[in-house]
């Protein structure tokens, strides 16, 4: 039986907790909303305010401030790819067994997608080109710290760390080109960037360019294991 005495403090202790837990993911997405809409020239404490609904002092009350409010997004889970999400339905085992190169064709392929359904993720790539700023740094700076960390969990095994980060910084951002590319202009080289197709194509290719990786070091032909 409920306690008529309890219930009603348990109840107006737990309204305040989930008060706060919905209005900092109202004032999460209002950011997300308004980078899409106008990049980071958008966010001011007002506007996201506004576009949330609630005062703008909750962000001060909640994060510190607007740069720690946009720390919160860039570091909220499901933000960037995780790995969880470029493993895609294979195990972490069945992922770790494949050749590396196979590998970097499959995460290479999760992250376009991944990309291509973050709308949000792409603009702030975009504005991170053209407004250097406080926001924009922190936005960098979780995404190069998320990048450096998967790649370590992803590649244990590649004895090139050099040529790993090499290979990296070359595909994600040819990628990441791409994929911004898609949102206005379908075509690019003959691929139909729209197209299921074009980024399986890729795959195939990543996978070809990636297979000095699955050689050991002692036959790599740089020789030097890195």
């Amino acid at each position: 039986m409920t306690d008529p005495v309890e219930s009603p403090a348990g109840a107006a202790a737990e309204r305040p907790r989930r008060n706060r837990r919905q209005t900092e993911a109202r004032l999460r997405q209002a950011v997300e909303d308004l980078l899409v809409e106008g990049g980071f020239s958008a966010l001011t404490p007002s506007a996201v305010g506004v576009r949330a609904g609630v005062n703008k002092m909750l962000i001060y009350r909640y994060f510190g401030d607007l740069p720690g409010l946009v720390r919160s997004v860039a570091y909220a889970d499901g933000f960037f790819p995780t790995f969880d999400d470029l493993r895609g339905d294979l195990t972490v085992a069945e992922l770790l067994a494949l050749p590396v190169s196979r590998r970097a064709a499959h995460i290479i392929d999760r992250n376009a997608r991944m990309l291509l359904a973050r709308p949000v993720v792409l603009e702030l790539m975009v504005w991170e080109l053209v407004d250097r700023n406080e926001l924009t740094a922190i936005m960098e700076e979780a995404r190069e710290t998320l990048g450096l960390r998967l790649m370590a969990e992803l590649f244990p095994d590649v004895a090139d760390k050099e040529m790993l980060q090499a290979f990296s910084a070359l595909l994600s951002a040819g990628v990441t080109y791409l994929a911004l590319r898609q949102r206005k202009i379908r075509w690019y080289s003959g691929l139909d960037l729209k197209s299921d197709a074009a980024w399986t194509a890729l795959a195939v290719a990543v996978e070809h360019m990636t297979r000095d990786l699955d050689l050991p070091a002692d036959r790599n032909p740089r020789g030097d294991g890195g």
